[in-house]
């Protein structure tokens, strides 16, 4: 798949969700439950080939890790992350199993920690390799995307 296809997927998928029949409140909505609608409508535009998963914490048998990314902030205190949205295969490793990490974030314009752990993820030789990486900030009904790849801002 393509950067511009997940782009446009992205697009379609942000979109429905602010235009569902029973929509989100945005302002009270918790954002797990905004990556979780997201993550429904995103599922339609990778079903052929990919595996859409909220919160997989899974490393084959392990739980996800990242070097690094303890004390990142006053409250991270381990290396184990639990990216938001992934669009993976479940069984692969590397470049060609993971295709997209998403990091979600309600009226936070940047958070340290989930840029640096989409640093992380999207480097060509680390150890996830994800192809792109997306922060979004939700703000009211507004969706602010910035995209990662090979470790930094596109």
């Amino acid at each position: 798949m393509t950067e511009d296809q997940v782009q446009i997927a992205i697009r379609s998928a942000i979109d429905a969700v602010r235009h569902e029949v029973r929509p989100l409140d945005f302002e009270h909505a918790h954002e797990r439950s905004i990556a979780h609608r997201m993550a429904v409508h995103l599922e339609p535009h990778f079903v052929q080939e990919w595996d859409v998963d909220c919160e997989y914490d899974r490393d084959g048998q392990l739980q996800k890790a990242l070097e690094g990314i303890k004390g990142c902030d006053t409250e991270k205190k381990t290396n184990g992350i639990l990216p938001d949205i992934i669009v993976h295969h479940r069984k692969g490793e590397g470049r060609a199993h993971n295709l997209l990490v998403i990091e979600l974030k309600k009226n936070v314009k940047e958070d340290l920690c989930d840029r640096l752990k989409l640093e992380l993820l999207t480097r060509p030789r680390g150890h996830y390799q994800y192809q792109l990486g997306l922060y979004v900030n939700v703000d009211g009904g507004k969706f602010t995307r910035t995209w990662y790849s090979d470790g930094k801002k596109a």
